[in-house]
């Protein structure tokens, strides 16, 4: 066989490979514009959870309420929310969520998990009222940062703490921490925190 036209065999295949890996990337992005609002629904890394745990559970002794009002801005499919719930059962968690398949999924997972203490919200975050809340958790774009930093400035109350992944706030935000978490997730290695 030809070397030149076993050559041309192998271009026409990494072609191909390429053609279906560019649909399948347009399809992707063409679902979360048109069921998530633009923004993917990615897992918060297990260690990035457990650290986030980890300074809920201190804020929340250190403030000694008896209730925690606990809420999270984006909560996807739940689970942080869920691993939130269950390990301070007595706080109180609302994860607020726009897309309606996420959104349903939660809910699912919430009953059949039996957590009671967990609420979701299928709503805009930047029109939630936050005046009650004692911690905010999210896992946001990087485009939205300006502009969550901007809403958290006028609606949190002195004293919330604030847990962001892998993104620093904007609008003059300043961490109190900057945590370099080892996880496995490659994208995910960054937890900032802050308290108003």
């Amino acid at each position: 066989m030809d070397v030149s036209f076993q050559a041309q065999q192998v271009i026409e295949n990494i072609n191909y490979v390429i053609f279906w890996l560019a649909v399948f990337l347009l399809a992707w992005n063409a679902y979360f514009l048109a069921f998530n609002k633009g923004v993917p629904n990615i897992r918060t890394a297990p260690a990035i959870r457990n650290k986030i745990i980890e300074f809920l559970k201190k804020d929340s002794e250190k403030r000694g309420k008896k209730t925690y009002n606990i809420i999270d801005l984006g909560s996807g499919n739940g689970l942080l929310t869920r691993e939130i719930a269950r390990h301070l059962p007595h706080a109180q968690v609302t994860g607020i969520e726009t897309s309606k398949t996420a959104f349903a999924w939660s809910v699912k997972m919430r009953d059949q998990c039996k957590i009671k203490n967990l609420e979701y919200k299928r709503a805009d975050f930047f029109a939630y009222d936050m005046s009650e809340v004692d911690a905010v958790v999210m896992f946001q774009g990087v485009h939205f940062m300006e502009k969550i930093g901007q809403m958290l400035h006028k609606k949190l109350k002195k004293g919330t703490l604030v847990c962001s992944n892998k993104f620093a706030l904007g609008d003059g935000w300043k961490p109190d921490e900057t945590l370099n978490v080892r996880t496995l997730y490659p994208f995910q290695k960054k937890l900032y925190i802050y308290y108003k």
